[in-house]
């Protein structure tokens, strides 16, 4: 009975101590645009953006005559606050997995 409820006690906190340490998927926004050969790219936070998003971007350039596809950077999997304050901090959006 007593190693029952130390094992029980124990494992509780195993599962405890592993849901505080949180993990994200984050995914930054990014797209090129091409028209007559030329190619132009930038991702959400670039300075190419001038401050815009990268959806306005593709619309001005789109109304111009370039075809625009998005091509976003992905970060299969990060861990903890810490990690997912700094991607945010990059331009990354991060959804809990």
């Amino acid at each position: 009975m007593k190693n029952t409820l130390l094992f029980t006690s124990i494992l509780s906190l195993i599962i405890f101590a592993a849901s505080c340490n949180n993990c994200y998927e984050c995914t930054k926004k990014c797209g090129t645009c091409e028209k007559n050969g030329i190619i132009v790219g930038g991702c959400e936070g670039d300075s190419i953006l001038n401050g815009y998003s990268i959806e306005s971007w593709k619309a001005v350039l789109e109304s111009q005559g370039y075809t625009c596809a998005y091509n976003n950077d992905v970060m299969d999997e990060i861990c903890g606050n810490e990690n997912k304050q700094t991607m945010e901090a990059n331009h990354y959006d991060c959804l809990k997995k």
